[in-house]
């Protein structure tokens, strides 16, 4: 019997597939089963052709998924027969040129262990080089200019490989095979320390042993990182803490504290196995975890919280600047001032933080992509994102519908981050933060023409937040206006809610329906009103409906009571007639009894802004109790008063608050009723817990009368949900009151998830042929 003709077949491949290691394992594969063939990066992935026996062939598509490099992601996979031509070798091709259509650059990766292990070993000549990387680990999206992704097209271009790098890159056997950062201390990136005004002081090792020597006394240094500077100085050091503190202008906003390694963050803080390997995983974002007593960071990194955010060593560099240095903690945080983007090339830095940093470890490898680190927040049996940027960024989110073309959202005015939703998935953008400066908007746009530039396509329907004063509304009306393109405007707490449906894949088909829970601080209302603790219906025709919501508080004095919540405190007991209370509480100590009284008599005043923002609620309680009058940052008070409250544990909701009879949870009666208990002299941190209780159990009672019968669904979502009491007690009270609720887990809660909500509200619009429409208030 004649042996079987062999067989060729195409397959192209989608995902996370370039950059990360998949050609030298399909390389591998195909070679291991004797196939010949090719494999080439294009524009709509990786392309391979495998010819051989009909076994064999089968057998390398079987062990494909099984066979894939640790950041590698195969999303999908489309096969077809292809004429034989009699290949006995297989090869791997040069990239294929072209628009990308279906390929994907992975997030930056930390550091991984076999670089590690090669930077440790005083024989190998990448010892203590501070840019080793394969490709397992390195910078991948801060790095690259366009795909497909070689190195021609990221910032490593301008590095001649030397002949042993070049051996290593076209080996298919090795680590380093078209690893586009790969380098050594032969022809790579050379770094150097200098002043603020001063030349160079040392080039190499010396300028780590001079950078080191500095931390260890006590200055700041500004460090080059994958996706920008960061500034640094010693975490158990008060007086460069509150140093950092004051040239950065940043009071009281916690500071991130990098840990020499996994055995000193289990010191600082609590960590579960699973946020250990979130932490050592090759996303490596700062992890929010409980304090440890005794932890040896100041106090100051951190003030008033119960939490401190951990991280190791991301990149080679930060390793260098722990190796045999005389402290266990840096602080690592932003290499910006205020809420300025972070800093990205060097002379950019020298002007910028030379008012902050004392020295300045600097390289010249160019960053092409400015990346904050991530933050995720450690809960009972995982992690939540509450900043989603390096390691996360650019990886495709789900979308509820395929897009039918390009459409591009803006986000909102705090955490601000632009979403691209393209076919199947939605790219948004790294952290850009608020909107106040100029720098941050010019960052915004930045980051929008970055997006379209990588991915080769411009946003045809533009999303925005309807509120008239967001420089992202502004942007995207700009935009529309210049493209022709479509405008649409999605409420703030709709965009909310469909960013928690869209990530769980939950989000009601034509005929059905769900609901949402969006508690924050501030969003636009279509009434004109600020809106922050709604409860919403919506259908798969993007028909939705205000079903509830808190009561409203008077912001007296306007926007300075955004910044100064004890002004929602003072107001919200006088319209609960409690303002009699105000002398007896924590607040009058830090508040004159005189401003107390004139916004509480104030409050009445039909002329105020009213606001019924869940974060206002906390913010007051918070204030009420002292904890913070005034924010330092956004929701400062509100992060106190649930730090105060977990010092108490589990208690019960207080009874004598219930809900009215029409749909809203009573925010002055709440309010009112914590008054009490701190007059009376009750424990402030059981005060702080019975607020929490009390305020999930009506929420839930709310939702019961609220939701419509048949209706199980039920999304949470906004910047309150940060908060691991509400998102614990919320979720177990829903669920027994027989709701299914979801969490946003791989979104922000906050306004930065809120582009990637609007993205998949525009997918539905135009893929649907509608646009949503409020139907009014239950």
């Amino acid at each position: 019997m004649s042996a079987a003709p062999p067989r060729r077949l195409r397959i192209v491949c989608r995902g996370v597939v370039q950059g990360v290691g998949f050609r030298p394992a399909v390389h591998r594969l195909a070679t291991a089963l004797a196939l010949g063939g090719f494999v080439r990066n294009g524009p709509e992935g990786v392309v391979i052709e495998v010819e051989g026996g009909e076994g064999a062939v089968h057998a390398f598509v079987a062990a494909l998924s099984r066979s894939l490099p640790p950041l590698a992601r195969l999303d999908g996979m489309d096969a077809a027969p292809v004429p034989v031509t009699g290949e006995a070798g297989f090869v791997v091709l040069g990239s294929e040129a072209g628009a990308r259509r279906q390929a994907l650059v992975p997030p930056d990766a930390a550091l991984c262990p076999a670089c590690r292990a090669e930077m440790d070993d005083p024989a190998d000549r990448r010892h203590r080089y501070p840019f080793t990387t394969c490709t397992n680990c390195g910078p991948r999206f801060t790095l690259a200019t366009a795909l497909p992704y070689d190195r021609e097209r990221t910032s490593m271009a301008c590095f001649p490989l030397c002949p042993e790098c070049a051996r290593e890159y076209a080996d298919p056997a090795d680590r380093r095979f078209h690893a586009e950062p790969v380098c050594c201390p032969a022809c790579g990136p050379r770094l150097w320390l200098q002043g603020p005004g001063s030349g160079v002081l040392g080039r190499g090792a010396e300028a780590l042993e001079l950078a080191r020597a500095g931390l260890a006394r006590g200055v700041i240094v500004a460090v080059k990182g994958f996706g920008g500077f960061q500034l640094a100085c010693r975490a158990d050091d008060g007086a460069a803490v509150a140093q950092l503190r004051e040239c950065k202008r940043r009071p009281t906003k916690p500071f991130a504290v990098m840990a020499r390694d996994l055995a000193v963050a289990r010191a600082l803080a609590v960590l579960a196995p699973e946020h250990d390997a979130l932490l050592s995983s090759p996303r490596a974002p700062v992890v929010l975890a409980p304090r440890r007593p005794g932890a040896s960071v100041s106090p100051d990194v951190a003030p008033g919280l119960a939490d401190l955010g951990v991280m190791l060593p991301t990149t080679p560099l930060h390793v260098e600047l722990f190796r045999g240095a005389a402290y266990d903690a840096l602080v690592m945080t932003s290499g910006n001032a205020g809420d300025e983007p972070i800093c990205r090339g060097n002379r950019e830095a020298l002007e910028r933080l030379a008012g902050i940093a004392d020295l300045f470890l600097l390289h010249d490898r160019d960053v092409v992509r400015r990346a904050d680190d991530s933050v995720a927040r450690a809960e009972s049996g995982g992690a939540f994102l509450v900043r989603r940027a390096r390691g996360y960024v650019p990886e495709a989110l789900p979308l509820p519908v395929r897009a039918a073309a390009p459409v591009l959202a803006l986000g909102g005015f705090l955490q601000a981050t632009a979403c691209l939703a393209i076919g199947d998935g939605a790219f948004c953008s790294q952290h850009v933060g608020d909107l106040d400066g100029e720098p941050a908007r010019a960052f915004l746009a930045e980051a929008v023409g970055g997006l379209e530039e990588f991915l080769a396509a411009r946003g045809e329907l533009i999303v925005v937040d309807p509120h008239p004063d967001y420089p992202s509304t502004w942007l995207g009306e700009t935009l529309a206006r210049e493209r022709g393109a479509r405008l649409l405007p999605v409420q703030h707490h709709l965009a909310h809610a469909a960013a928690v449906l869209a990530e769980h894949g939950r989000f009601p088909g034509i005929g059905e329906s769900a609901a949402a829970i969006a508690l924050d601080g501030t969003g636009w209302g279509p009434d004109g009103t600020a809106w922050g603790g709604e409860w919403i219906g919506l259908d798969g025709a993007l028909a939705w409906q205000r079903l509830g919501h808190l009561a409203a508080l008077p912001l007296v004095g306007g926007e300075a009571a955004v910044r100064e919540p004890w002004r929602v405190a003072a107001a919200g007991l006088a319209i609960a007639g409690a303002a009699d209370l105000l002398p007896l509480l924590p607040l009058a100590a830090l508040v004159p009894p005189d401003k107390l009284a004139a916004v509480a008599a104030m409050a009445g005043q039909a002329s105020w802004p009213r606001a019924t923002g869940a974060g206002r609620v906390f913010e007051a309680a918070g204030a009420m109790l002292g904890l913070a009058p005034v924010n330092g940052y956004e929701g400062e008070a509100a992060a106190r008063l649930e730090a105060l409250a977990v010092r108490a544990g589990d208690v019960g909701a207080w009874a004598e608050v219930r809900l009215p009879d029409r749909p809203s949870l009573p925010s002055p009666a709440l309010l009112a009723a914590a008054a009490r208990r701190a007059a009376a002299g009750e424990d402030l941190a059981l005060v702080a817990a019975g607020f929490h209780a009390t305020f999930c159990r009506l929420a839930v009672d709310l939702t019961v009368r609220a939701v419509p019968a048949g209706v199980r669904v039920i999304a949470l979502g906004g910047g309150c949900l940060v908060n691991r009491i509400l998102r614990r007690d919320l979720a177990a009270g829903l669920t027994a009151a027989g709701f299914e609720p979801l969490l946003p887990v791989r979104v922000p809660p906050g306004d930065g998830g809120l582009s990637y909500g609007q993205a998949a509200i525009g997918a539905l619009a135009a893929a649907r042929g509608v646009a949503p429409v409020l139907k009014g208030e239950a």
